[in-house]
């Protein structure tokens, strides 16, 4: 019995001094000298994003000036051809060449020359109408700034009704911002421009006359201008 007893001592005694098995260890530290690994499926070639991905779009594009086209000395005869443009008649200085519309909302072209290189006056008339004068005329006003930036303030403006017509004149100083092509960012920045333009109502849908340019040789035209927009009937 005595042997037996000292039996099931040693049997204990071993059993409390054996090493536990695998579901008894505590978990081993992690060893501070080893990096932490990412997510295995990130690559280690992948770019950095500089910058701030919510801040503001592409920077605006730089303002369009462009160079004097065929700059020359002209002296105006004082001779004139008839004109009839869809409906109208005028008398043009023979100076201006007229060429083909480049586009359809056009009615007819001419190039003007003269010392500040040619400029273009441009005939429209848009199905539906266009607007009314005023509109138009406080639109072409928007395109245009002072020398310091600030909008223009002074628009001359005249109104003269021949018979069935309504014809406005106006006159615009300044510089030249308008958007390069309708509904683009990109605009001029020209200064030392002026606008002449005529609108004409009381014929079915408005013509716009608009000639844009440098003002050296808008200001050579400008008699022959009104004078042209003093000749103008409906055909």
């Amino acid at each position: 019995m005595r042997l037996l007893c000292t039996c099931i001592a040693l049997f204990t005694l071993a059993c409390q001094n054996a090493p536990a098995g695998d579901a008894g260890k505590a978990p081993a530290k992690a060893d501070a000298t080893q990096p932490a690994t990412g997510p295995k499926d990130m690559p280690k070639d992948m770019p950095k994003i500089t910058g701030n991905p919510h801040g503001p779009g592409d920077p605006q594009p730089p303002a369009t000036t462009r160079p004097p086209q065929n700059p020359q000395e002209v002296a105006p005869s004082g001779q004139l051809r008839p004109e009839k443009i869809e409906g109208l008649n005028a008398q043009a200085p023979t100076e201006w060449v007229r060429k083909p519309p480049s586009n359809g909302m056009r009615l007819a072209e001419f190039t003007l020359p003269g010392p500040g290189g040619e400029v273009n006056l441009v005939v429209s008339r848009f199905a539906g109408g266009g607007g009314d004068a005023a509109s138009n005329v406080n639109r072409w006003k928007t395109q245009f700034t002072k020398a310091d930036g600030s909008p223009v303030d002074e628009v001359k403006q005249k109104t003269d009704v021949r018979g069935s017509l309504t014809i406005t004149t106006v006159d615009i100083i300044g510089t030249n911002v308008a958007s390069v092509t309708p509904g683009s960012p990109e605009r001029y920045h020209e200064p030392n421009s002026r606008l002449l333009g005529i609108i004409v109502e009381g014929a079915g849908d408005p013509y716009f006359f608009k000639v844009v340019g440098a003002a050296k040789t808008v200001d050579l035209w400008e008699p022959a201008f009104r004078s042209f927009a003093d000749s103008i009937s409906a055909g």
